[in-house]
C-alpha cells in the first residue's frame, strides 16, 4: 500500500503555487549557456585554421611521395610536374574543405598496355578501387582512373605521345576562405623582401 502523505489544504495550495512558478522560470532560463566559438569549435580560429593548413602540407608532401613512387614504378622516364593547386572538396563526412591537385607528364614513350597495368597493380595494393576507359574515338590512349571511399580522386593516362598523373590529395575539413588566407600569408611571409637603401 503506497504511503500518503498528509497535508493541510493550505499547505497543498502553496506547493501546487511553487510548483507552477519553477515551471514558469524553467521557461525562461536557457538550460545550455552558448559559448563563444573557440578553439577546435570555431572553423577560423588561428590556431585551428593554422592546424589545417599543416594538415594540407603533410597531405601535399605524402602525395608526392605516393606520385614519385608511382612513376618509380612504370619506369625510367623523366616527368615534369605542372605544379600543384588548390581546390574546394567535400570531405566523405560532407564537410566543405581544402585539397591539392598535382599534374605530372612525360613525353618518354611507355608500353600502354604494361604501364596501365603496372599502375592499376600498385593503386590497388594501396587500397584503391580502379577503372579503366578507352575511346574508340582516341584510337591509342588508355586512361585509369582510382578513387579511395569516393574521396581521393587519381588518374593515369597513356597514349604514344607520352603518359601524365593526376593525382589529389585527402580533403581537409575547414573553411577554405580562412585556409587560402593562411596559405597566401605564409607564402608572402616565405618571400624574399627587397632591400632598401
Amino acid at each position: 500500500m503506497p504511503a500518503e502523505f498528509n497535508c493541510p489544504p493550505k499547505a497543498r495550495s502553496f506547493l501546487a503555487v511553487l510548483l507552477c512558478a519553477a515551471f514558469a522560470l524553467s521557461a525562461c532560463i536557457p538550460t545550455t549557456t552558448e559559448k563563444p566559438m573557440t578553439g577546435s569549435n570555431n572553423p577560423s580560429d588561428p590556431a585551428t585554421v593554422m592546424a589545417q593548413v599543416e594538415e594540407l602540407k603533410q597531405a601535399l608532401e605524402d602525395l608526392h611521395a605516393f606520385k614519385t613512387e608511382t612513376q618509380k614504378a612504370i619506369g625510367p622516364q623523366t616527368w615534369k610536374d605542372k605544379g600543384a593547386r588548390n581546390s574546394g572538396c567535400t570531405t566523405l563526412g560532407g564537410q566543405d574543405g581544402v585539397n591539392y591537385i598535382i599534374l605530372s607528364q612525360t613525353a618518354d614513350p611507355v608500353d600502354l598496355e604494361s604501364s596501365t597495368e603496372i599502375v592499376r597493380t600498385l593503386w590497388e595494393s594501396k587500397g584503391f578501387t580502379t577503372r579503366t576507359e578507352t575511346n574508340p574515338g582516341e584510337p591509342g590512349l588508355i586512361r585509369l582512373y582510382a578513387h579511395k571511399g569516393g574521396e581521393r580522386i587519381l588518374s593515369y593516362f597513356a597514349n604514344v605521345k607520352g603518359s601524365g598523373l593526376e593525382m589529389d590529395t585527402a580533403c581537409v575539413a575547414g573553411d577554405l576562405s580562412a585556409i587560402y588566407k593562411e596559405l597566401d600569408r605564409q607564402d608572402a611571409s616565405s618571400s624574399p623582401v627587397p632591400a632598401t637603401t
